[in-house]
């Protein structure tokens, strides 16, 4: 018997033990990919969902509870198996992309914004409950180091991915333009604190009856800069929902990413901060992807998202220290 089968006999077991009526007893496969199997359970009053991951990233059901000491806008978890890394947790609503797929409304992932960024903010000053249950530090100071750390350990991997053992001179050279960069981005009056590395509108869930957003797929959060999320949230609108940076949606919705940092810093310096952290931005990614490598299995990795997906962030690295004007040797 698989991991995951054993997980979902145990939720059976957990949940007909502790009160739930299950309506049958064919629970619905909702994800399956080599990061998380997500299964969910009819029950008399709506749905139970059974989330499995790789040990490795198996952060989540402890994570959840931290963040809800700051917010209401991150799921229930009703119980968690530590010995087969998963856990159970209240239905949260539909995905926002679906409901914008149908009709684009950029208020409610502005909705989800606000509330993600009052959780960054909330949570800045007690990332020492984080770091105590494994999540990594991954702030700007370390970020140059754990950037090398990734080329130079992993040159075998980075040349099989795609890139050429020139291009990973050029990503080595690129170290100190790197480290001005976090060092200049730590100027701003903006606390580190969690980063959601996919946070998107798919991940933001929201409740029809309530309109109460829930943001999912924390597993893999980490400590640093964050804009980081709030990067990626804007380039998943603008690859899902074809928006533009000059359209008067997309720029409605960069505001909401801005406005609750205003008490830091003026809309000017938080503008500056956000170019500098786009430039970093695939910096973070490449590590963010390489844990999922580490966690999943670099192979089983390769192989579900097809070769080149670390290489193509790595190459954007080497793009925008182009742009920044930076000599490559």
């Amino acid at each position: 018997m698989s991991k995951e089968e054993k997980a979902i006999q145990w939720a059976y077991q957990y949940l007909s033990s502790h009160g739930y009526t299950l309506k049958n007893n064919q629970p619905e496969i909702i994800q399956s990919t080599p990061w998380s199997q997500v299964v969910r359970f009819a029950i008399s009053d709506g749905w139970i969902y059974l989330k499995c991951t790789p040990k490795l990233i198996a952060l989540e059901a402890d994570i959840i509870p931290i963040l809800r000491q700051y917010t209401s806008s991150v799921p229930v978890v009703i119980a968690k198996n530590t010995e087969l890394d998963c856990f159970l947790m209240k239905d949260a609503g539909t995905s926002l992309r679906e409901i914008l797929k149908r009709k684009f409304d950029a208020e409610l992932f502005c909705m989800a914004i606000d509330q993600f960024t009052s959780l960054q903010i909330s949570v800045a000053d007690h990332v020492d409950s984080l770091f105590d249950i494994g999540v990594p530090d991954w702030r700007l100071n370390k970020l140059p180091d754990l950037y090398m750390q990734l080329l130079m350990q992993e040159k075998h991997l980075l040349m099989e991915d795609g890139l050429s053992e020139n291009e990973i001179i050029q990503l080595e050279n690129l170290y100190p333009v790197i480290t001005d960069l976090c060092i200049k981005l730590s100027g701003y009056a903006i606390k580190q604190t969690i980063v959601q590395p996919d946070f998107n509108d798919n991940n933001s869930l929201i409740d029809d009856a309530y309109k109460h957003i829930t943001i999912v797929d924390l597993g893999e959060i980490s400590i640093s800069h964050p804009f980081f999320s709030l990067i990626n949230g804007l380039l998943q609108m603008k690859k899902h929902h074809g928006l533009k940076d000059e359209d008067e949606a997309y720029l409605e919705i960069k505001d909401a990413c801005l406005n609750n940092y205003l008490v830091f810093e003026s809309r000017e310096h938080l503008l500056s901060a956000f170019d500098l952290a786009r430039l970093l931005w695939p910096v973070y990614w490449a590590l963010a992807h390489y844990r999922l490598m580490m966690a999943c299995g670099k192979e089983r990795l390769m192989s579900f998202h097809g070769h080149g997906k670390l290489a193509g962030q790595l190459r954007v690295i080497i793009n925008n220290a182009a742009l920044k004007g930076s000599i490559l040797s």
